[in-house]
């Protein structure tokens, strides 16, 4: 500690001597530099006092602004009097080289007439045909006889329109009957099928015969590639839209399948084991699961569930 104040007090002896003369300097500059803009400022004076004052520019007298405006109305007065007289000469010559017009009575009087003429040919018009329609009337058979013949064929016609209306509703009655004996039928045939084939008979003898995974070397498999969400996959059709509200859901027997199912259908139905299905129905692919339908409504015969795992 002792060290460095004696160095910075040796430091400082040396510094303060050396900085007096420098310092010296800069003052006598400075007061040089006042002395100078001393200098230049008297000698701008003394410049401007030399230079002479400038003389003001002569002043134009102008002439009294009311005279003025005086004289320039009574010119346009002038020149509209001017046109105005010229006006009155070009009438004046226009209506001497007219001709001279008839009369103004006997023109007036040429038109009444004209319209009594009209007048008089609308009446007779009017007299011919009424005097026409007069004698049409007289023509014609008695009045009330028309109207009951009218009334009679509205009521011909009423007549007929609710007989057809009662035979349209009575085969539509019988059609319906028809169908519901036919579906009857039908479901007895789906009955019988359903005794001759079991979907829990089919899936055991199947994967013992081929294993669990015996879709994975199929070639109707060849383009699957995982489940994909929104989206079905068909052997032999590949991948297919499914709308949302279809999406990951099932039916049971008895529903109706939507239509939009029923285009993928299994046609070699031998191939997998299933059962012969009976007329008028076939096999459909709907994810993993194959159902037996209707063709003509939809209705679901039978179910097979998990036919593949995936």
């Amino acid at each position: 500690m002792k060290r460095s104040l004696m160095v910075a007090a040796a430091v400082a002896a040396f510094v303060v001597p050396a900085a007096a003369p420098l310092a010296a300097l800069a003052q006598d500059a400075h007061s040089e530099r006042q002395a100078i803009r001393e200098q230049r400022r008297e000698a701008r004076a003394a410049a401007r006092a030399e230079q002479p004052a400038p003389t003001p520019p002569p002043r134009v007298e102008r002439p009294n602004r009311p005279e003025v405006r005086q004289e320039r109305r009574e010119d346009r007065q002038e020149r509209r009097q001017e046109r105005r007289e010229e006006r009155r000469e070009d009438r004046q010559e226009r209506r001497a080289e007219r001709p001279n017009p008839p009369a103004r009575p006997e023109v007036r009087q040429d038109r009444r007439e004209d319209r009594r003429d009209r007048r008089e040919d609308r009446r007779d018009d009017q007299q011919d045909r009424r005097q026409d329609s007069r004698e049409d009337r007289q023509d014609r058979p008695n009045r009330p006889d028309n109207r009951q013949d009218r009334r009679d064929d509205r009521q011909d016609r009423r007549q007929d329109r609710r007989e057809d209306r009662r035979e349209d509703r009575q085969d539509r009655r019988q059609d319906r009957r028809e169908d519901r004996q036919e579906r009857r039928e039908d479901r007895r045939e789906y009955r019988e099928f359903r005794q001759r084939f079991n979907g829990d008979r089919w899936r055991h003898d199947w994967n013992r015969r081929h294993g669990r995974d015996w879709w994975r070397h199929d070639r109707r498999w060849r383009g699957y590639s995982g489940i994909r969400i929104g989206f079905y996959f068909a052997p032999g059709y590949g991948y297919y839209n499914v709308p949302r509200s279809y999406w990951n859901q099932t039916w049971r027997v008895g529903d109706t399948l939507p239509s939009i199912f029923w285009r993928y259908r299994l046609d070699d139905w031998r191939t997998y084991g299933l059962g012969y299905p009976p007329e008028g129905t076939r096999w459909v692919l709907v994810d993993n699961h194959i159902y037996l339908i209707d063709e003509y409504d939809g209705y679901i015969i039978d179910v097979i569930y998990d036919a593949w795992n995936w």
